[in-house]
C-alpha cells in the first residue's frame, strides 16, 4: 500500500481514562454476557493473506448494541474532535495462547480503528500489547483499562498474546469507523 509510508507513530492516538466510571462500568456488564463465540480470526477464512494456521479467539457481536454504536460513538466523536460514520462494533477477546496476526482493517487512508481496553484491572506482566507495523518498525502499546487507541486502519497491526501469567479474557471493544467527508 503506497499510502502506508505517509503514516508514523504520531498516526496512533492514545487516550487514557476515556469512558467515565459509570459508562465503563456499563461496558463492563454488558461484556460479561454469556454472548461469546468462538473462532474468530483476524483476517477472514477466504482472506487471500490468511495463513495456513491461525490460533482463533473470542468475539462478541456489538453491531445492534445501541450503547455502543450511538451512546458510546458519540462521545468517540465529541472527545475526539472528529465525525465518523460507523462501519461495525464488536469485541474480541483473547485467552492465553491466542493471538493476532499482522492485518489491516481498512483498504484506504479513510478508514480508522478505535480500540478500547475493556478489561477493568491489569497488570504490565500479563501482556497483551498491540503491535503495530509501520513500515518494519514496531511500536507497542500497552493494555491500559478504560483508554483507547485510534488510528488509521491501513496500519497493519496485531494482538500479542498474553502471558501465563493471565487466565482470564483480554478484552478490547474495535469500532471500525470511516472519516466523514472522505
Amino acid at each position: 500500500h503506497c499510502y502506508l509510508m505517509d503514516f508514523s507513530e504520531k498516526d496512533i492516538i492514545t487516550y487514557d481514562n476515556f469512558f467515565t466510571s459509570g459508562d465503563f462500568k456499563s461496558i463492563s456488564d454488558i461484556l460479561s454476557r454469556p454472548m461469546w463465540k468462538w473462532g474468530h480470526g483476524s483476517l477472514p477464512s477466504d482472506h487471500p493473506n490468511r495463513p495456513e494456521f491461525v490460533t482463533p479467539f473470542w468475539k462478541m457481536e456489538l453491531s445492534s448494541e445501541y450503547f455502543f454504536n450511538n451512546y458510546l460513538f458519540n462521545i468517540i466523536q465529541e472527545k475526539t474532535n472528529q465525525e465518523f460514520g460507523i462501519s461495525r462494533c464488536y469485541c474480541n477477546g483473547h485467552t492465553y495462547g491466542t493471538s493476532g496476526i499482522f492485518h489491516e482493517d481498512w483498504p484506504d487512508i479513510f478508514g480508522r480503528t478505535v480500540l478500547l481496553y475493556a478489561n477493568d484491572i491489569w497488570k504490565q506482566e500479563w501482556g497483551g500489547k498491540t503491535v503495530f507495523n509501520i513500515n518494519g518498525k514496531y511500536i507497542y502499546k500497552e493494555f491500559v483499562p478504560n483508554s483507547i487507541v485510534i488510528f488509521p486502519g491501513i496500519i497493519p497491526h496485531r494482538a500479542e498474546p498474553t502471558t501465563r501469567l493471565f487466565s482470564g479474557l483480554r478484552k478490547t471493544v474495535a469500532w471500525k469507523l470511516i472519516l466523514k467527508g472522505s
